[in-house]
């Protein structure tokens, strides 16, 4: 009976780890996406760009550099390593004022953040 015991309350801590984990993690995604959603759309929006939306590019790169170890712990380095690259571009598009592939990597890092927030949350798309 101890065993049994044992057992379950093994099962239920790692149970909690995994929706603990998965809630952070999606939690941080969100936040990032969030971000994502004010930068410019196009070339025309990169050049009336507001100071704050500027502010907005290294916040997300901060961001993404704080929650990069949570995320690559249960997404893996070759998942990361997509969303990594996009917003190091970003920022070097940001600084060269390149606003075509400035708004190319925005839809980069939307659709590599949208996939992690995929892989890492609990539902059946990220189960299956």
């Amino acid at each position: 009976m101890k065993s049994f015991i044992f057992a379950l309350l093994m099962l239920l801590s790692v149970t909690v780890f995994v929706v603990f984990n998965a809630n952070q993690t999606v939690s941080r995604i969100d936040d990032m996406l969030s971000l994502t959603e004010i930068l410019p759309k196009n070339a025309e929006e990169f050049e009336t760009m507001s100071e704050q939306v500027q502010l907005s590019v290294y916040e997300l790169r901060e961001l993404w550099k704080h929650s990069f170890p949570l995320i690559s712990f249960t997404a893996g380095y070759e998942n990361t390593d997509r969303c990594d690259e996009a917003i190091r571009s970003l920022v070097i598009h940001f600084e060269n004022k390149n606003g075509a592939e400035f708004s190319v990597s925005v839809s980069e890092i939307r659709d590599s953040l949208s996939r992690l927030r995929i892989l890492e949350g609990i539902h059946w798309h990220g189960i299956l």
